[in-house]
């Protein structure tokens, strides 16, 4: 084949591939939702409880969600912040009902005295069985070894919608603005 027949065919490839594939989570239907201290982007008929604490983001079904909350609080005494991280995140997950823990990420240093642990996690069964991520943040609020901050996030979607779902929520999650006090900035300036 000619080199310029190989380009054709490549680009035509590449456009067929394009057409048949799924849409993207994003959509036309998205619009920007507001709630006090928040406001996020995402499908129209989708709804949020929203506080000074956190918001919970879900579906009309109740199907796809994300619950994100935090907090400061006293740290956990030990020898290190990431041993007081992996204390804090281990009591965290032992008092979670509901959840299977499928697999465990390893606990990282996203920034200065900040760690991040993510979990897959399942519920429920059969027809009604979800899958998602449960992700813990932990990190010094101060330089005392006194203050820390907290906080969960779980991302839930139907178990056989997880790759497309998840990435819908993360967008979502992603397009989340907090207005209200004391929410402090993760290791890239995002919201934690």
């Amino acid at each position: 084949m000619k080199r310029s027949s190989v380009v054709t065919f490549a680009l035509a490839l590449a456009t067929v591939a394009a057409l048949l594939a799924p849409a993207s989570p994003a959509s036309a239907r998205d619009e920007v939702h507001r709630c006090t201290n928040w406001s996020w982007t995402g499908p129209s008929s989708w709804d949020a409880v929203c506080s000074k604490q956190g918001i919970s983001i879900s579906s009309p079904d109740g199907r796809r969600g994300i619950d994100w909350g935090f907090s400061n609080i006293f740290c956990v005494r030990a020898n290190s912040y990431r041993q007081s991280a992996a204390r804090f995140i281990a009591s965290q997950r032992q008092s979670i009902n509901g959840l299977r823990f499928v697999r465990k990420g390893r606990l990282r240093q996203v920034g200065r005295l900040y760690f991040r642990q993510t979990f897959i996690v399942t519920a429920g069964r059969g027809r009604n069985a979800g899958k998602g991520q449960l992700v813990f943040d932990y990190a010094a609020a101060d330089n005392t070894g006194t203050y820390c901050y907290q906080s969960s996030k779980l991302f839930m979607v139907p178990r056989g919608d997880y790759r497309r779902g998840i990435r819908q929520l993360i967008r979502i999650y992603h397009s989340a603005g907090y207005f209200g006090p004391g929410l402090p900035k993760g290791p890239n300036g995002e919201p934690a």
